[in-house]
Order: C-alpha cells, then structure tokens, then sequence
C-alpha cells in the first residue's frame, strides 16, 4: 500500500538561487541567458540558463555578488541571508549596437564541479521530441538506447557498453529508475516535466548511494520556482501515437508554492509495416500525475513533499491478438504488459544562519510498483515495496577550502515475484519446474562520508566510502575518488576510480527472454539469496580531459575521455551456448569493458553548433563457451548534430549517427532459414527537426526519426512460427520501424 507522505531535505540549501531579467518593451520581465553571476574579488561564478535562472554556492566571508551581460549595465547586490533573489539587468543606453559574442553548448561539463558531469538543458531536450526519458538522449553521444526485443517496445539505456541497469537513474538525487521499474520506468517520466538532465560517465558520489557502475543520469524535475505559470504541450505521430502534458505552478502564499505535472498518452491502433503479422509497437495508454508542494520561509528552513500516480497498459504480438480469445493459446501470439504505481516523497532541510556551507537534512520516500504481465506461455507477475531514507549533514573544516558531508541511509525493498511457464518448464540448477517463486526482502543500512578539498584555483578532490550492511549478501563497501587539475585556464584533467554495487534484478532487465521461446536457465547458482547469485560488482576507472578552444573567432570544447570497468563478479546472460536457451550463470572468469570517446562542440557561425563524436567499445565476457565479445553491442559509433536557430526563432536541428556492427549470439543450431549472420551489417540513422517560437508562448515543430528509413528486414526470428522452439524476438541490432513523421506545440503562459 502507498505509505505516507514523508518529509526531506533540500540539498541546496548552502546554494543561492536567482533569476536575470530584463524588462521589454511592454514592461515585461524577459529571461536573460548566460549572464554572469560572480563573487566580488574571486573567479568563483556561474552562468545564467536558458530561462534565466541560476543557482551559485555561497563562499564564506564574500557577500557582493556581481551580474553582469554584454550590452546591459552590470549590478552588483549586497547577500546576507537571502536564499531567492531576482536581478533586473537596464541596457546600457550609451551603446548604440551591442555583439553579444558569449557561446556555451546547449550540453556540455559543468567545469565547476569536481566530479565529470554533462549538463543537458531544456535547449538541448528541445531539439528533439522528447516524449519520455528514454527519448531524450538522440542528440547525446555518451548515451545509447536501445530496444530490449521486437515486439514489445520497451528501451534500455547503455553507457560504456553496459547495460541500463548498471547506470544509476536517479530523480533529483533520490532512487528514481530501479528495481521493478528498470526495464520500463525511463518510459514512465514524460520529457515535459524534465528541466535539466546530469550525465555523470564512471562511479558518482557515495552520497546517492553504492548502485552505480557505469554512470549516473540524474533528472531535475520541473519545480515552482523554475516553472512556468502553465505549459501544455501535445504530440501526434503518423503512427497514431499521442500525447498531452499539462504542467501547472501556483503560488499560493509567500512560503508556499505547488506545481502540478499531467501526462496522458496512448497508442491507440495496430500497425505492421513490414508484414509479419507482428505489430511493430505495442497498443495501450498511459495516465501519469505528480503533486509537488514546496516551502521556504526565508530564514534557512526549506521543505518539499509530493505524491505520484502512474497506470500503464501495454498490449501486444501478432495482428488481431484478442486477449479474451487467444490469452496462453496457440490462436495467436501476444503479450501484455499491465503496471500500477504509487509513489511519495518529501525533502527537508536547514541552512544554519549565517553560516551557508552548514546544512542538515533528510529524503525520504517510499513507492508500491504492481506489474502483471505475460508473453505468450511465459507469465511473470511482481510486486515491490520500497523504502528509502537518507540523513546528510554537511560543513567545513576550517575554511570553504575544506568541505565535507556524512550521514546514515536506509534501504528497504520487499520484492514477490513469480515466473511460470506452462508448457516449457524453467532449468534451476538443474532442477525443472513450471512456476519459480523469487519473493525476497533486502534490509540495507548504511554509512556515509565524503571529503571535498578546492583549493579555489586549479585543483579540487573528492574522496568518499560508504559502507552498507546487506541483510542478505553482508558488508557492501564503496569507496570513491574523483580529482579535478586546471592545467591552464581553458584546459582541464579528471580522473575518477571506484567501486559500485547492485543486485540484478534478472527477470524485469532481460523481458527479451520472456518474450522469445529459449528455455530459461539458471545455472552454477552461488548461494540461496535473491535468483541464486551475487551483487554485481565492478570497479570502475576514468580519465577526462577537456579544453576549450577559439578558432576563427568562433568559440568551441573538446572532449576526451576514457573509462574501463572490472566487474568482480556479474550475472551473466548467455545465448552462445544454444540457441535454444537463456542461460543465467554466475560469472567465473573475467567481464569487462574498455570505453573511448572523443567529441567535438564548435561555434561555426552565429547561432549554428556543430556536435561531433567518435566512441569505440571493447566489452568482453568469459561464457561457457570462452571469451567472447558482448553481443548486440557495437563497438564503433560516430555521431554528428547540427543545430541552428535564426533571428526570428526558427530553429533545425539535424543528427546523423553512424553505428558500427555488431556481434549476434550463436543460431547455427537452427535450420537454415533461422540462422542469422555472426555480425549485422553496420547502418546510418538520421533524425531532423524544425520549430518555430512565436513570441514568448507559443512554439510548433515537426521532425523525422529515421528519416533514412533503414530497418531490420526479419527483426524476429520465425515470426511465421510464434510457439516453434526456434521463435526469438531478442535478436534486435538496429531499427524496427521505418520513417516516422511527428509534429506537436508548446504552450507558456510564465
């Protein structure tokens, strides 16, 4: 059941927020982007986003904030205890032509923080459709997404060539896409309610806990204080594919404020473009809501609750599929996919007067996830219950040079979950039966600390270790390290190495196995707790550099980095050893993946960006059969993004990726006509879009996702035989659908 709503902290409590304007001709307030926002008498500052917004850490013994902007009259403003402030820049009436020459990518690392971020903006969401997470990294080239199978349409985020539930998905630094929800859950936040997403390659900070192996995305939710009055924004594809948001903020006292997020969407008709009586997507519909209530009353103490509510309904298979008629009969092929969630969340905090490096404060949430599904003889039913809670205390020592945080954390999931198949009994070490139960309850307390040293010029380090005891697996430790050295003003190096940790959760990250005929397999069980295996654990170790860089006057940044990953010990999934199974085992031997990646952000001429990429991956595993590549993974991409706005606010964006091919698992064992080739074919992927923004409210675009209209001819094997032993929908390389035309509006009414 749906617990209480609980309270939390705000973990910007030591931050000062604010907003640059101007004032138009109508007398309006008009956001400014990329104002300057420094300390007096430091290099300590920030920059303004697309809305005018900021936040800037407060530094003991400064309180004159200077803001500035090409053309308009700098203002500098005396900061004692404000937490909120508004800056209203006059243009500088002595100026008869102004050239503002200031450029910033619209995604790119946040050089004031120690740890390797990527900043995507809501300008960089804009350049695509973005109806879900899971859709908004097109224009991103350290973030693939790709499907799970082919008929069910679920996606999965990889990075460094790991699979998504090695990346931690976090909502406002609080657990956020885990558990039952790693399979579908990207799908479940609509991209209207995004306001910024943070992309952190390699192990993050101990402080959002020990489940990060690969990465961290972090997605900052549309608050009050950065919402606008009313945004509604509706999309259709030709696919009958449609969407209404509807965010909605109020002020309801000078210490309160509330912001009220909508999202309905629903495929309503069949399609099967390539004839195989399959659908290419799934028919349903989706309902989301959040409530989020915000309080600040000016003095330190701020506060935050909010409840969420989602019902998603996904059917799908073959052409016609009556779940009333043909549910776990040979009639026709189909799934279904039926989820109900509940969650509740609240942040509470303390800055302490007059001292605003000082902070205490609590999150806590809790959340109920039903998910009921089958495919075709194979029914999977689960439920959890979730509890999280996390206490951070932070400070300095000395001076602002010194800085550290530490608390205590609670974890708490109570999973039961059931597979059965009917007709092709489940191999559990050697033991086959119809139906597996794997109900567990996993009890985590934890600990925490985190040292962060600046020297306030051109080194900073961040070295951190949590240790948390698992009621079922014993002492997990994390240690972490991250430093940051300037080695000239536009050049910058940072290093990272850790550990991280997570119990896969096996049955929701593979539904590619559920929903194909392999018999599934649990094999070489290490122990009774959760399916029979250890934590996954892996270290992780990168290296980053970055440098800016002015070329025909025209600003730009490269980037350069590389990470490689270890894991100790990994469940792992193979499909060489037959094609007739799904083997789960644990590892013994070797895992890794070796990650490079070097891009290119340039200024060509005003207002048109130039985004290129390079990445190549080595992910090797030992199976039973020996070491082999990863498969379904490619281990060359190059990728090209190019965005220019005009005068008058039309905007095009253009990307182009190129993917490198790809190893297919073993089908040798099949007869001929079901036997796929050792490597797919490496293939281009074009999306383009173009919007137009009519003065500050309305705004209309029209885009193309696979504009080159490549796709997979036989994404499914033996499609023509659905309930054959050769029947496998995993194999899944490239696109399933062709060309797809989409438009839609934004609404802003600030």
């Amino acid at each position: 059941m749906l617990a209480v709503v609980l309270y939390s902290i705000s973990v910007n409590a030591q931050k000062l927020m604010g907003v640059v304007v101007e004032k138009n001709v109508k007398g309006v307030d008009e956001p400014l982007a990329g104002a300057n926002i420094v300390w007096m008498g430091t290099t300590s500052g920030t920059t303004s986003g697309s809305n005018g917004v900021f936040m800037i850490d407060r530094l003991e013994g400064f309180t004159k904030l200077v803001v500035s902007y090409v053309g308009y009259k700098s203002d500098t403003l005396a900061i004692a205890n404000q937490t909120r402030i508004k800056v209203t820049l006059v243009s500088d009436e002595y100026l008869q032509e102004v050239t503002v020459v200031g450029w910033r990518p619209s995604s790119g690392i946040d050089h004031a923080r120690g740890i390797n971020t990527v900043i995507m903006t809501e300008k960089e969401l804009f350049k695509a459709a973005c109806c879900n997470l899971s859709e908004s990294f097109e224009t991103n080239p350290s973030v693939d997404v790709a499907f799970t199978d082919a008929i069910t349409g679920t996606r999965q985020i990889q990075m460094l060539g790991l699979s998504g539930p090695n990346t931690m998905i976090s909502i406002e630094n609080m657990p956020g896409v885990r558990g039952l929800a790693s399979s579908q859950g990207i799908q479940f936040i609509p991209g209207s309610w995004i306001n910024s997403i943070q992309v952190t390659k390699g192990v993050g900070s101990v402080i959002n806990g020990y489940e990060s192996i690969a990465g961290q995305i972090n997605v900052e939710m549309k608050k009050p204080e950065e919402s606008e009055r009313l945004y509604i924004n509706g999309y259709v594809n030709n696919a009958a594919r449609s969407e209404l948001n509807i965010n909605y903020t109020a002020q309801t006292s000078d210490k309160w404020a509330t912001t009220f997020l909508l999202h309905g969407s629903t495929r309503p008709f069949e399609m099967d473009s390539n004839d195989d009586s399959f659908l290419d997507f799934p028919t349903g519909s989706q309902l989301n809501a959040i409530n989020r209530w915000v309080y600040n009353n000016n003095k330190g103490l701020l506060g935050q609750f909010g409840v969420k509510v989602l019902t998603d309904i996904k059917q799908g298979g073959q052409t016609n599929f009556d779940p009333e008629q043909d549910k776990l009969t040979t009639n026709r092929y189909g799934f279904e996919i039926n989820t109900l969630r509940y969650e509740a969340w609240g942040k509470l905090g303390y800055q302490f007067t007059g001292k605003p490096y000082k902070s205490i404060g609590l999150q806590l949430s809790a959340l109920q996830h039903e998910h009921d599904s089958y495919y075709g003889f194979n029914e999977h039913r689960a439920d959890e219950k979730s509890m999280y809670a996390n206490l951070i205390y932070q400070s300095i020592i000395g001076t602002t040079s010194h800085k550290f945080k530490t608390g205590i954390s609670f974890l708490y999931d109570e999973f039961k979950e059931s597979l059965t198949n009917s007709i092709l009994p489940i191999n559990f070490n050697g033991s086959f039966q119809n139906t597996l139960s794997f109900d567990r309850t996993e009890v985590v307390p934890g600990i925490f600390a985190e040292y962060n040293y600046d020297n306030l010029g051109n080194f900073s380090a961040i070295v951190g270790a949590r240790v948390d005891y698992h009621n079922l697996f014993g002492t997990l430790f994390t240690p972490r390290v991250h430093f940051k050295y300037n080695v000239t003003e536009t050049t910058s190096l940072r290093l990272s190495a850790g550990r991280g940790i997570r119990v896969a959760n096996i049955l929701t990250e593979n539904t590619g196995m559920l929903a194909s005929s392999r018999q599934i397999v649990f094999a070489d069980l290490q122990g009774n707790k959760a399916y029979g295996f250890r934590p996954d654990q892996a270290w992780n170790f990168g290296i980053n550099m970055a440098q800016d860089f002015t070329l025909d006057y025209r600003s730009g940044a490269i980037t350069v980095d590389y990470f490689f990953t270890d894991f100790e010990n990994q469940a792992v999934l193979d499909l060489d050893n037959t094609a007739r199974e799904a083997r789960f085992f644990g590892l013994n031997g070797k895992s890794f993946s070796h990650s490079f990646q070097f891009q290119v952000d340039y200024e060509l001429i005003r207002r048109f960006d130039l985004r290129m990429a390079y990445r190549w991956l080595n992910v090797q595993t030992d199976y039973t059969e020996g070491r082999l590549v990863r498969p379904l993974i490619p281990e060359h991409r190059a990728f090209v993004n190019l965005a220019y706005e005009t005068k008058n606010k039309w905007k095009f964006d253009y990307t182009v990726q190129w993917m490198g091919r790809q190893r297919i698992p073993d089908t040798s064992q099949n007869i001929p006509e079901y036997q796929l080739s050792s490597y797919s074919s490496d293939y281009f992927l074009m999306n383009a879009q173009i919007s137009k923004d009519f003065k500050d409210k309305w705004s209309v675009y029209l885009g193309v996702e696979n504009l080159n209209n490549f796709t997979l001819d036989n994404p499914i094997v033996a499609a023509d035989l659905p309930f054959s032993q050769y029947f496998d929908t995993s194999m899944v390389w490239g696109p399933i659908f062709g060309r797809m035309f989409y438009a839609g509006f934004r609404y802003r009414l600030k």
